[in-house]
């Protein structure tokens, strides 16, 4: 049994799969699965997927539909961990190994991402906004999703325990949904303050291209999370909590305030008063 599941999911991606392949191989940790989800491709990326000779690779064919193609690997996954990458990124050589020391030695952590290095169409470091062990993490997603995906590492038996998986219904933010559902199970995020990733940015990529949709499913579980913090907090705190909110929401629905000020007045409301649970 593999310590590490590497869930590689790739859709059109010939131009890049192939170092993003090969960085995997290179790591100085080797006791791992790379599980490779070809997401229905219409280019080369499948021929080339198949010609590595890797007895660690494993190659399946699936339709495309991103979404179950990550919750199809999710199933496939055998390791203590599962390690996120994606087809166009790179990973450092001692990311695996990195990672895992880790979550050995805090085995209350959930998910371990870090920080990345964006190249291509950007350069420098990005997500180092948070590093270390996370606290009250429900209440720091409401500034956003700051976690870099493709650097997540999994504890398995969490989310097997708990029956998580990627959710339909949010578009191009599965993985921001993934974690705040983790968060509610009470898991533990730590980001190490390295960049692990060399996180390619490109204005073809699905963030840039779907900005719009993306910010939409944003604010929607942003949205689910206050009204998750409101019934969790303290009732002495709720009743002020939720009376503000309304007055929020009344603002936003006659164009007085954006969606996005209604979310950072919540988050300070709840940061100050620091009453939810974590």
């Amino acid at each position: 049994m593999p310590e590490i599941s590497i869930l590689l999911c790739a859709y059109n991606a010939e131009a890049y799969i192939a170092k993003a392949v090969e960085s995997t191989l290179r790591q100085t940790f080797r006791d791992f699965e790379l599980i490779i989800i070809d997401d229905g491709s219409t280019d080369g990326t499948l021929d080339i997927i198949k010609s590595y000779q890797d007895t660690r690779i494993t190659v399946v064919e699936d339709h495309h539909d991103y979404i179950h193609s990550l919750n199809r690997g999710l199933r496939i996954c055998r390791g203590r961990y599962i390690a996120r990458m994606d087809a166009d990124d790179i990973m450092e050589p001692t990311r695996l190994e990195t990672q895992v020391a880790l979550m050995d030695a805090h085995p209350e952590i959930a998910v371990c991402t870090s920080w990345a290095m964006a190249f291509d169409g950007a350069e420098g470091v990005v997500g180092n906004r948070v590093h270390g062990m996370l606290d009250n993490v429900n209440v720091l997603f409401l500034i956003g999703n700051f976690l870099i995906h493709p650097t997540s590492m999994i504890r398995r038996r969490f989310i097997t325990l708990h029956h998580l998986h990627y959710r339909e219904g949010y578009a191009y933010a599965e993985d921001f949904k993934l974690w705040t559902d983790i968060a509610r199970k009470y898991g533990r995020f730590y980001v190490i303050p390295q960049p692990l990733l060399r996180y390619r940015i490109t204005p073809t990529q699905v963030t840039h291209a779907h900005r719009q949709e993306q910010e939409e499913t944003r604010l929607m579980i942003q949205q689910e999370i206050i009204e998750y913090l409101l019934q969790t907090s303290r009732p002495e705190f709720r009743k002020k909590a939720v009376k503000l909110y309304r007055q929020l929401l009344l603002a936003y629905d006659e164009g007085l305030l954006p969606a996005d000020m209604v979310v950072a007045t919540m988050f300070h409301v709840f940061r100050n008063m620091k009453s939810v649970q974590p």
